[in-house]
């Protein structure tokens, strides 16, 4: 039979496919070409691994539409695509013909193998295209010009002898009677007429997750607002739940009719539930993204109002997914851990793990079940694209989840020559739902072009046929896993693909139906090594737990409840170590330190201020000397002490304990006055430091302007004090004076020699001088008000 060329040329937009080396013979057979005129649309190109290629084989050929994917006995099959030309040079003379496999494909491994050639294979291609009739094209000259093709012929003409997979290519050649191969599309046609076939059971994940994007702070406009409002990082979120937005096409999509009869299993990330509800209520975001934001208030000016558009999306999307999800049994909805933290990451960087492990169960588990109104699964780890290890699998355990969405990557079908069930056992409990790696390869592409959809829907078709087909008389099931951030092309050529063999080859079911399946006897449960270039991949930073809950902690110790901030930092160390933040490590790392410097910045916002110029203390010895506590937060402040003490305590001491307890109300800066008493003149240094108080032990509180260090100056102390002290030790001297010379004359009495009286002349006993004469200098003025330091002595 042969294959009559249809006229038409175009560009291939997918991954072209080959024969197998051990593929069958290529059958031709009659066509109906229907010659397509220019287009100017370039339609994307393939990549070549080097020039010489695109010169050898410059028809870069593109299926656009198989229809119908599946052919049926007695009815007719349309290949519509398109060629162009990739070379230098005008390709003169053109044909594109048809060609089938003249028997199906043996396996899965024929099915790979066809896949994997890109290039015509002379030897196998060209003796099958030679005897068909040709139409000759118009030249075509290099470029992104691409002309369009349709061929039509009967199914009964393509010889498919019996059920099964084979191989579909479309050929471009030079005419004349030695055509030569300008270029190939390879792919597959399922065929199956027979219904005596058991159905594998196919159960598809629909994930409903997204980047993070709230803040870890709270917008809030004074101490009376506990509520706040969340801060996002950007507005995006509000388009994406909008009717053409990604998620917003993902619920329509899994809520159609169509949707609902092939039964998805929809895994939903709590905190785009708690995200999308906090933004109904009213939203902000952050106005400079290089900015800091962490006093969100009215009075910043670094966060603007979320768009109102925001808030009626978020409204309708949400309301959307309760309706959604309406009947739905456990078995079809997943709620992952908060955030979806990446946990391979996480496995491999203990002990981060290990201090993460309890929030990964905590927080946000309510929000999919409360939120949503539903009943939902969350004993279920989905690792980073399904790549397993054996510190994954004991993660898992820690975190009570009995099952783990499994890549068959890492956990292999070995011990059977054909696909088993997808629940494997790990032992202890744990079950391995294994994810089919090629299928899953199948949609992890770009699949936005008309082409590179027709390619993955014939590769899907073609691989669930092959796995029914493994052992028609056994019933398996498999797990679809799709990207977790599936793009609406994506999820399109999914649901389309599932549909066109749902009802022939495939049953649909719901992920539990599938993971409660007996695993097929003597397949091995070994784990294969983590897989390098994935392992690269992973979260090159985490966030230092311990240091983020310390200061949290410390926080908490200083503000009269309720508390705001621990739920809220709680989240963010989770969303800081998402799975979203592979491919995009920078966004991650800086949500990590946006958290981070977050909390620093509330701790900075209790602070002493300073006294740069010193503090002058003039007149008496006694003084009054005031710190002034500024608190910034929104919180009336508890627990909290400061403390001044002198360095020089014997020239300028503190009067009483030194201490005085801290409560400002929020966003307040009282002054705190402490009383000091001087001794002497000069300078002496001093310090104030803000304490924690737990139970009777002080500590030091962490804020970077916890503590200041300033100097006195003692330029006068009252004189009566130091006139005191220096005539009393006047007068000790002039006693023992009196007492010498007493005792002098008393002695010359009593040796018979002239008496003398005391102070008879006055010239040999000195005159004692008045206490205080000389001390006019050292004699303080009455003290008063120093305005400009703030340090009051009595008069």
């Amino acid at each position: 039979m042969t294959v009559l060329l249809a006229a038409g040329l175009t560009l291939l937009g997918g991954a072209g496919l080959a024969p197998a080396a051990e593929a069958s013979q290529l059958r031709v057979g009659p066509a109906t070409a229907v010659q397509g005129t220019a287009s100017a649309a370039a339609a994307p190109v393939t990549a070549r691994a080097a020039s010489s290629v695109s010169q050898t084989y410059p028809a870069v050929v593109s299926l656009t539409d198989i229809n119908p994917p599946v052919p049926v006995a007695g009815g007719k099959i349309s290949i519509t695509g398109t060629v162009r030309n990739s070379g230098s040079s005008t390709i003169n003379a053109l044909q594109v013909g048809l060609a089938v496999g003249s028997a199906p494909l043996d396996n899965r491994s024929s099915i790979a193998a066809v896949a994997q050639e890109t290039t015509p294979q002379p030897n196998q291609d060209a003796p099958e295209l030679s005897g068909a009739p040709t139409a000759q094209l118009g030249p075509l000259v290099p470029g992104a010009t691409s002309t369009p093709f349709t061929l039509t012929v009967s199914v009964d003409d393509l010889g498919l002898s019996s059920d099964g997979v084979y191989e579909l290519d479309v050929d471009a050649t030079t005419g004349g009677s030695s055509p030569r191969p300008l270029g190939v599309s390879r792919t597959f046609l399922p065929y199956h007429p027979s219904t005596s076939a058991k159905p594998t059971q196919v159960a598809t994940l629909w994930p409903l997750v997204d980047q993070p994007r709230v803040q870890a702070q709270q917008y809030r406009t004074g101490a009376a607002d506990l509520t706040g409002q969340a801060v996002l990082t950007d507005d995006t979120l509000a388009s994406e739940l909008g009717p053409e937005g990604r998620l917003g096409q993902l619920q329509s999509l899994g809520s159609s009719s169509a949707a609902s009869a092939m039964k998805l299993t929809w895994v939903i990330d709590p905190d785009l539930i708690s995200t999308v509800n906090q933004m109904r209520s009213g939203y902000r975001v952050v106005s400079d993204p290089q900015g800091s934001v962490s006093a969100a208030t009215p009075d910043c000016n670094c966060t603007r109002k979320g768009s109102e558009a925001g808030v009626q999306a978020a409204k309708s999307w949400l309301l959307g997914m309760q309706q959604a999800l309406l009947g739905l049994s456990p078995q079809q909805i997943i709620s992952l851990p908060y955030a979806d933290p990446d946990l391979a990451t996480l496995a491999h960087h203990s002990p981060a793990a290990d201090t993460l492990a309890s929030q990964l169960t905590d927080v946000g588990d309510a929000s999919v079940p409360d939120l949503l109104q539903v009943t939902a699964d969350s004993s279920v780890a989905w690792p980073y694209q399904g790549y397993t290890d054996a510190s994954v699998v004991a993660l898992a355990r820690r975190l009570h989840d009995t099952q783990i969405v499994t890549n068959s990557s890492s956990l292999p079908y070995t011990g059977v020559n054909f696909t088993p069930n997808a629940a494997r056992s790990l032992g202890d409990g744990t079950t391995a739902v294994v994810a089919d790696s090629t299928i899953s390869d199948i949609f992890s592409g770009d699949l936005t072009t008309k082409s590179a959809q027709t390619m993955a829907e014939q590769r899907f078709l073609a691989e669930t046929l092959e796995i029914t087909d493994e052992q028609p008389g056994l019933q398996r099931s498999i797990l679809v896993q799709p990207p977790r951030t599936m793009s609406t092309s994506t999820a399109d050529t999914l649901l389309a693909s599932l549909e066109e063999a749902a009802g022939k080859w495939i049953e649909p079911e719901s992920y539990g139906t599938v993971a409660a399946a007996k695993p097929t006897p003597n397949v091995s449960s070994s784990l294969a090594p983590y897989s390098v270039q994935v392992r690269n991949s992973e979260l090159q930073t985490l966030p230092d737990v311990m240091a983020i809950q310390d200061d949290l902690a410390e926080l908490q110790k200083i503000i009269t409840p309720p508390d705001p901030y621990g739920s809220q930092f709680d989240a963010a160390i989770l969303r800081s170590v998402s799975t979203q933040w592979r491919g995009q490590p920078q966004a991650g790392e800086d949500y990590q330190s946006d958290t981070q410097a977050y909390l620093t910045g509330l701790l900075d916002s209790v602070s002493i201020l300073g006294k740069p110029n010193g503090v002058t203390l003039p007149g008496s010895n006694s003084a009054t000397i005031p710190i002034t506590i500024e608190n910034n937060l929104p919180q009336t402040l508890t627990n909290l002490v400061v403390v001044l003490t002198s360095k020089s305590p014997n020239r300028l001491a503190v009067e009483g304990s030194g201490r005085l307890s801290v409560t400002n109300a929020g966003n307040t800066k009282p002054g705190y006055k402490f009383q000091v008493k001087a001794a002497a003149n000069g300078k002496v240094t001093m310090e104030a430091r803000l304490y924690t108080t737990v139970g009777d032990t002080l500590e030091p509180y962490t804020g970077s302007d916890a503590a200041i260090t300033f100097t006195v100056n003692v330029t006068q102390i009252s004189g009566g004090v130091i006139a005191v002290i220096a005539g009393g030790g006047l007068l000790v001297v002039l006693a023992g004076l009196r007492l010498y010379w007493k005792r002098r004359k008393d002695a010359a009495q009593t040796d018979g020699g002239p008496g003398e009286t005391d102070g008879e002349d006055g010239a040999d006993e000195p005159h004692e001088p008045q206490p205080g004469a000389d001390q006019g200098a050292d004699c303080g003025q009455p003290g008063g008000h120093d305005p400009e330091n703030g340090v009051q002595s009595p008069v």
